[in-house]
């Protein structure tokens, strides 16, 4: 059953859907998301530990994949602030379906890295999918694209960045001591960068909700190995990431009975529908 494609979407759109639900819930009431995001670096890191004794130890040896990897983890803290800044200023869904341009331009790094064919309607699925993105910001007849919006789409690419260098990198690795780095290492940067000491950190963790805190940790722990170990199947690159993307929809309807977000909620449908049903079909083409 692990060794399928199919079992770590599955594994991928449940523990990122917990994620990004719980990690919106927690950054209400917080006092420093920074301090937050690093907590829950944290978390992530320890937790998938505990998978790494079942997948071998390996190292690489070319000292580029290791130069690669410090590229990758310096992408990945600027994506893991910006991110945690664009989720508590955006509401969850908007937040989410913007986050899928990425998929875009991810596509487009399969097919030079990975020497998949151009189909040119996966291109057009995934100019569509932009213009789904735009539509969550269309209201009262004008485009509405404050800061965070911007924020949010600069940061797709950053992300990509981050991803494609993992997609090369992690098959090297023992991958939960790759994904236990790929948090460890930007928490600490972080760290340094805020200036966050211990007492900010504790003051994260003694809330009442930190057993949400620590549910969102390991969400995003689960969610990270599980994108990468579907990533590793190279035969069904595009079927993989485009189904991930059903995660869109659960999240639209969770932000609607378990968040109460409910502005703009047919045009947050509509887009979700297009993005999604575009995905699916760049698979499928």
């Amino acid at each position: 059953m692990f060794n399928s494609w199919i079992t770590f979407v599955v594994i991928f759109i449940i523990a990122r859907l917990v994620f990004l639900q719980t990690f919106k819930y927690v950054t209400r009431n917080t006092k420093s998301t920074g301090a937050l995001t690093i907590v829950v670096q944290i978390i992530s890191a320890l937790f998938i530990l505990v998978l790494s004794p079942f997948f071998e130890w390996t190292f690489p040896t070319a000292w580029t994949t290791y130069l690669l990897m410090f590229i990758g983890l310096v992408f990945y803290a600027i994506n893991d602030r910006i991110d945690a800044t664009t989720r508590k200023h955006l509401d969850i869904t908007t937040d989410t379906m913007l986050h899928q341009a990425y998929r875009f331009t991810f596509l487009i790094t399969g097919i030079v890295f990975l020497s998949r064919s151009f189909v040119p309607l996966r291109l057009v699925g995934g100019i569509i999918i932009i213009f789904a993105c735009m539509l969550l910001v269309y209201d009262k007849k004008k485009f509405h694209f404050n800061k965070y919006v911007w924020l949010k789409l600069l940061n797709t690419l950053i992300f990509t960045a981050a991803l494609t260098i993992d997609m090369y990198n992690s098959p090297q690795f023992n991958l939960p001591f790759f994904v236990f780095i790929s948090f460890s290492v930007p928490a600490v940067y972080l760290m340094i960068a805020r200036q966050a000491t211990p007492k900010t950190l504790y003051a994260e963790i003694k809330r009442p909700e930190w057993w949400v805190i620590l549910i969102c940790g390991i969400a995003q722990a689960l969610a990270a190995f599980a994108f990468l170990r579907g990533l590793q199947f190279r035969d069904y690159f595009v079927e993989f990431t485009s189904f991930t993307a059903l995660h869109v929809l659960l999240n639209v309807f969770f932000a609607y009975f378990i968040l109460k977000e409910r502005n703009n909620l047919p045009q947050k449908i509509i887009a979700s529908v297009i993005i999604v049903g575009m995905i699916i079909m760049i698979a499928m083409v």
